[in-house]
């Protein structure tokens, strides 16, 4: 069966909205798991999201709410019902399906993946996750035209026979086409990584067919982590390279290769 997976988000300054990432949950028909920094099994440890969060204490308080109603069945009603108004510091962003097995251990397994590839805990050696490379590279090391803009999670309604589904994209650059970007961590189980390629060779296949975006193209900004280019991982690049150019977020000249793909210059500084 399907199990949902959400992005937990905290804003600390709602104005100027500059979300970070600090937990995921998992759940289907109501009942899951989540995974936040911090976290350990007999709750929460407030010194390691000081710094992070303004009140540990709150974070601690919305936490023990929100695994109530995962455990209780009554997290769609409950809480994506309460969260994402405007002012909010807490958001949680719906960001796709997985095929898991209902289990909470084994929901629980995949909020371990997802927790360790799109948050984890603060790091001393300052090692920095996909998602800090990838704005860095598109926001601080491409001088994009006063005006051109590079948006953030963009979504597209597409039909799939006659039923309304949302395409999600992390990027978008339009410069005469539509440069759709997305991210991808590579380095996890293989069947979790299975999962993902096939997730966005799904998406890009169905926006490409969409007569409504306008001469697509496709950049899929890649990260091995510490894992080496093993024959499965050599096998998922393939197949994305045969939709989408394909650029290694880690390599030292990853900026480069984006700036030419997009046709824009890079800043001096990078």
């Amino acid at each position: 069966m399907a199990a949902n997976w959400y992005l937990v988000k905290y804003v600390p300054d709602p104005f100027r909205n500059e979300p970070r990432n600090i937990g995921v949950v998992v759940e289907s028909s109501g009942y899951g798991v989540a995974r936040f920094i911090g976290q350990h099994q007999d709750g929460l440890d407030g010194r390691k999201v000081r710094g992070i969060v303004r009140s540990p204490k709150m974070l601690r308080a919305w936490l023990e709410y929100l695994e109530y109603h995962l455990d209780s069945g009554t997290f769609h009603e409950s809480v994506l019902k309460s969260v994402g108004r405007p002012g909010q510091s807490y958001q949680i962003e719906p960001r796709g399906s997985l095929l898991a097995s209902t289990e909470e251990t084994n929901l629980r397994i995949v909020a371990e993946e997802l927790f360790h590839e799109l948050v984890g805990e603060p790091a001393p050696s300052g090692v920095k996750s996909i998602d800090d490379l990838a704005n860095d590279l598109l926001f601080r090391k491409l001088r994009v035209p006063a005006n051109h803009k590079i948006e953030r999670d963009v979504t597209y309604t597409v039909l799939l026979q006659g039923e309304p589904r949302e395409l999600d994209f992390d990027y978008r650059y339009q410069n005469g086409r539509t440069n759709l970007l997305d991210k991808i961590t590579l380095s996890s189980q293989d069947r979790l990584a299975r999962q993902k390629v096939n997730d966005l060779l799904f998406r890009i296949e169905h926006a490409r067919q969409d007569a409504k975006i306008e001469n697509p193209a496709f950049v899929t900004l890649y990260d091995l982590g510490k894992s080496e280019r093993s024959n499965s991982i050599e096998s998922h690049l393939r197949a994305i390279e045969r939709f989408s150019h394909t650029v290694n977020i880690r390599d030292q000249h990853a900026a480069e290769d984006v700036a030419e793909t997009l046709g824009v210059p890079l800043l001096q500084a990078a």
